[in-house]
């Protein structure tokens, strides 16, 4: 028996305007549910209701701390946020980016995308991603899909990758959710699916890691630099 997708699946509830067919449909699919799958404590019901749950401060490991990447950046520590840091050590355990050599390319190569972290999402509108269909882009899909992150995430296809492998349906709010929250943790799940790690610990340089990061040598110099810089903090 074919079975509908997870992306047609949540179109149910996308679309649903409450018109009395839907009512009927939801009956339904109510009567076929598991008790599991009923009970108000499920996690279902639970993200659904309230969404992913805050980020606490993190208690975890610290790979780089707030003056570490501020010297990275070239910026005042005061205009870097606690909970920025949080999710960059998150990020960098997460994608296990744990060694020196994994962690200065990783820095450099997203120092250098965001302009030193100035920037976590693409400056240009997105239209021009409208109807890419190798992005899983629809008509007006470009804008809310274009690139976010210090890594840029681009693409609807690629942010449901990311939304189901977080386990985050907050993700398909698009650009702005991403940019905001989740700016390194985007970069390094780019970073993990493109085997980094592996070229790295192969004994890469700056080159070879900005072939496979831009498909070419755009920006070469700007990423050196901060590598140079990675190798005087780390």
């Amino acid at each position: 028996m074919a079975q509908i997708s997870v992306d047609e699946f949540v179109n149910f509830f996308k679309y649903y305007n409450d018109e009395p067919h839907q009512q009927a449909g939801v009956k339904e699919l109510y009567r076929y549910l598991d008790l599991i799958s009923k009970d108000e404590t499920s996690s279902w019901i639970t993200i659904y209701r309230d969404g992913p749950k805050k980020t606490e401060p993190s208690t975890g490991e610290v790979y780089v701390t707030k003056a570490q990447l501020a010297a990275i950046w070239e910026c005042s520590a005061d205009l870097i946020h606690d909970y920025e840091i949080d999710e960059m050590n998150s990020c960098l355990g997460k994608y296990e980016i744990t060694t020196a050599p994994r962690i200065r390319h990783f820095l450099s190569q997203t120092a250098h995308e965001s302009g030193g972290g100035r920037y976590k999402k693409e400056l240009a509108s997105g239209e021009a991603y409208n109807n890419r269909s190798d992005l899983g882009n629809g008509p007006t899909d470009g804008p809310l899909y274009k690139g976010a992150g210090y890594i840029q995430l681009t693409g609807k296809y690629n942010y449901s990758r990311l939304s189901e492998y977080l386990n985050d349906p907050r993700v398909m709010e698009g650009v702005d959710y991403v940019a905001e929250n989740l700016p390194f943790t985007s970069a390094g799940f780019w970073w993990m699916d493109n085997r980094m790690n592996d070229l790295i610990d192969g004994g890469a340089d700056v080159l070879a890691v900005t072939k496979r990061v831009n498909g070419g040598t755009n920006g070469l110099e700007d990423r050196q630099h901060y590598y140079d810089r990675c190798l005087e903090v780390i």
